[in-house]
């Protein structure tokens, strides 16, 4: 049984405490109302953007992202809370609904951290954002999480129901579907995009180089960055390409990560492929590998590649290109929201361009597709008010982009310094829906559109791109906000459309029962043997012993339980 929890809802009668227990019964809070105090409580509950009569709070875990951290400092809102800030704010004036945190925690391990230790003392908040799908299956197997089947049909507004619907057979609802019931509210995962070769503009103009396409022209590039001195200041102190010591992790969304060297080449490190017969089979272990590891090899023993990778943190990557040491790095389209860039631009004048490079034989970038969902909120079995949920999920993908009032003058504000900061931290779009603003905003600035057509979050967007242009135009630095908004939204995004890739859809995206007990040893034994080829600790016949040993230690197990998975789906 959870801890009793108290919920005071304050009427026009007076104070009525309605207590709640974790078996998944709830008292009727509006047993001692009026006919007509109900029907404004049932209107309200009924009613996609209804306003409750008086204040509802929910218990809820506050799920911290690194943009919004401290990005607020310095700003307006440098005071803002986790509970009464310009988010908050909105929701409360609109629905009269109040989060209060049982938890605040960083996105990632820590937050995943707070979320289990809650489920094991079975004590959840009331309504909470869950980050993995095997925490959403064990809330789900263990009664704790509501039926939200009703909630999402009745309530959910048109512009999340076409969303997920845009995702075809990939629709996130699927997901989150257990014996025909909806048991939770799928946050969108958008197509992320392919990665990019981003480089130093400046300093291909300097050695006049054209920007690289192929692998050999990458080559040829990074070889100049090294031996050309291409800052000017007359030292041979410049760097290959950057690159993390895990050489590659999810895709793409890890700054210096060398996956796309890898499927330049026809390789899939680190995802599930299918097979030539159709069956789900790890990337990393096929025999397309080995040239692209052979590449890597070449080019590190060039120089090509940063020789001191191995030991170097993110922090110190970012470091020697903030410092202008260091002028090419593989990176998704929001790269520019980095220190690395924003830091260079702000300090060494530094101008960056996304190049589609390396591509693959037909001469286009070879992409990953991401999973279409990124996380999942419930709510907790017996709440009072489950509707609360889907509320907010409308007001964060719909209402408050189609808010022209005044009211959304904070949130248009906070776009571009602590968007991610919405409470539940889900947001419901179009798998494309990245692109299709960076279309609206360009139509805009070209004068094609009207800025009356864009959504709030668009026009936050418009400003950033109009401040940032007026800034350059002057001479002068724009804000670092304002160009990072600029160069992911208006030049790394636009050239998706420009110069599309190639995608991969990975077989599998979750974790099966031996993955839970094997896969961290496994990993460890590739990350070790993909690491001493590359630097030349190990000869290019260890793969195969990799293949060998990952196969025997667990690997043929976990990929026999996940195609029996698939075939039962």
């Amino acid at each position: 049984m959870m801890k009793k929890k108290i919920i005071s809802l304050i009427l026009a009668a007076g104070v009525m405490a309605v207590s709640l227990s974790g078996c998944g019964k709830s008292e009727d809070f509006t047993a001692n109302m009026s006919e007509e105090e109900k029907a404004e409580w049932e209107a309200a509950a009924n009613d996609p953007y209804g306003k409750y009569p008086e204040l509802v709070t929910y218990t809820s875990g506050y799920n911290l992202t690194a943009q919004g951290a401290d990005t607020l400092a310095g700003t307006p809102y440098e005071n803002d809370t986790f509970v009464d800030n310009a988010y908050t704010r909105y929701i409360k004036d609109l629905i009269n609904v109040q989060n209060e945190n049982m938890f605040e925690a960083q996105t990632g391990d820590d937050y995943g951290q707070k979320v289990s230790m809650a489920v094991a003392a079975q004590d959840i908040p009331d309504i909470m954002f869950v980050q993995d799908y095997s925490t959403l299956v064990e809330l789900v197997e263990s009664d704790m999480i509501e039926d939200l089947t009703d909630v999402y049909n009745n309530l959910a507004c048109e512009t999340v129901k076409s969303a997920y619907d845009s995702y075809g057979e990939n629709n996130p609802i699927n997901t989150v579907t257990f014996d025909g019931k909806i048991m939770a509210i799928p946050k969108t995962q958008l197509s992320d995009g392919q990665d990019f070769l981003w480089l130093r503009k400046d300093w291909l103009e300097n050695l006049n180089l054209e920007e690289p396409s192929t692998l050999e022209e990458m080559a040829d590039v990074l070889r100049a960055f090294i031996n050309d001195d291409p800052d000017g200041n007359g030292q041979n102190d410049t760097i290959g390409l950057a690159a993390l010591s895990t050489v590659y992790d999810d895709y793409p969304n890890t700054n210096f990560s060398l996956t796309n060297i890898f499927t330049a080449l026809d390789a899939y490190p680190f995802v599930w492929i299918k097979d030539g017969e159709g069956k789900a089979a790890y990337g990393s272990v096929q025999p397309e590998m080995k040239e692209a590891l052979q590449l890597l090899a070449d080019w590190y023993a060039e120089g090509l590649i940063d020789k001191e990778f191995t030991t170097r943190t993110e922090d110190d990557i970012v470091a020697l290109i903030s410092s202008g040491q260091c002028g090419a790095y593989i990176g998704p389209w929001w790269s520019p929201f980095s220190p690395a860039q924003t830091t260079s631009y702000a300090s060494k004048d530094a101008e960056w361009v996304n190049v589609s490079a390396p591509v693959g034989s037909d001469g286009k970038i070879n992409a990953i597709n991401t999973k279409s969902y990124g996380g999942f909120v419930v709510v907790r079995k017996g709440y009072v008010h489950p509707e609360i949920a889907m509320k907010i999920v409308n007001i964060n993908s719909e209402y408050s982009k189609q808010d022209t009032s005044d009211a959304t003058k904070e949130i248009k504000e906070n776009q571009s310094i602590a968007y991610f900061n919405w409470p539940l931290y889900c947001e419901v779009q179009p798998g494309n829906n990245a692109e299709i603003m960076t279309g609206h905003v360009a139509a805009v600035l070209d004068g094609s559109a009207d800025v009356s057509t864009l959504t709030t979050e668009e026009q936050s967007y418009y400003e950033s791109a109009v401040r940032f242009m007026e800034a350059e135009e002057a001479g002068q630095k724009a804000e670092s906000a304002d160009y990072s908004q600029y160069m992911s939204r208006m030049v790394a995004i636009y050239k998706f459309q420009e110069e599309p890739a190639n995608f991969l859809t990975p077989s599998y995206f979750e974790t099966s029962e031996t993955m839970k007990t094997k896969w961290a040893s496994l990993e460890k034994l590739e990350r070790q043997t993909i690491l001493k080829i590359i630097v030349g600790e190990a000869e290019m016949s260890s793969f195969d012993e990799f293949v060998e040993n990952w196969t025997s230690a667990g690997g043929q197990t976990i990929t026999d339980e996940i195609n029996e998975e698939l075939s039962a789906r």
